[in-house]
């Protein structure tokens, strides 16, 4: 389900008895209880009011804005960093903004479409520094320090925009 406005609505069925609406960066989830019908009256009108309460759900002032850019941000990066990602892809995440994979290919979250440029950049680097180094170790720290040396502030005020919803990998 889609509004005017940017916003995704995405509606889950569960075992439960009320309604629940979560913000997330890339919108908002509902869940309902298996009985209701996400097409219900009762459903659009929570669904209106949470929309209310919460207002448009924005991450960051200047948003990357395209595949395209975050594609060549990376690449950017990775010529500085010195490594080669494999296939890159984006999709919607709910947990995370990004991933690498054993085999060098990184998913990015489509989320960071709309987040503000320098936290975007960080998430690339944070995944381009797994090709270096698989884990989160104090050597992958010491790498982020090299080559980003506010990647903590970055990573904080990713961490307060989204308040703690999501990680990078």
């Amino acid at each position: 389900m889609k509004t005017s406005s940017p916003l995704t609505i995405r509606i889950h069925r569960q075992n439960r008895r009320s309604m629940v609406m979560k913000k997330t960066p890339v919108g908002l989830v509902v869940f309902i209880p298996q009985w209701m019908s996400p097409n219900s009256k009762q459903v659009r009108d929570f669904i209106e009011q949470g929309i209310a309460q919460l207002g448009t759900p924005q991450i960051g002032s200047a948003p990357v804005s395209t595949p395209n850019d975050l594609r060549k941000l990376l690449r950017q990066w990775a010529k500085v960093m010195d490594v080669k990602p494999g296939r890159v892809t984006f999709r919607e995440m709910y947990r995370k903004w990004g991933s690498c994979s054993s085999r060098g290919n990184i998913t990015l979250n489509t989320a960071l479409l709309n987040v503000d440029r320098r936290l975007a950049e960080y998430i690339i680097v944070h995944e381009l520094a797994h090709l270096r180094i698989f884990n989160h170790s104090k050597e992958f720290k010491a790498l982020l320090d090299t080559v980003m040396p506010d990647w903590r502030a970055r990573e904080s005020e990713l961490d307060t925009l989204i308040n703690g919803q999501m990680q990078p990998d």
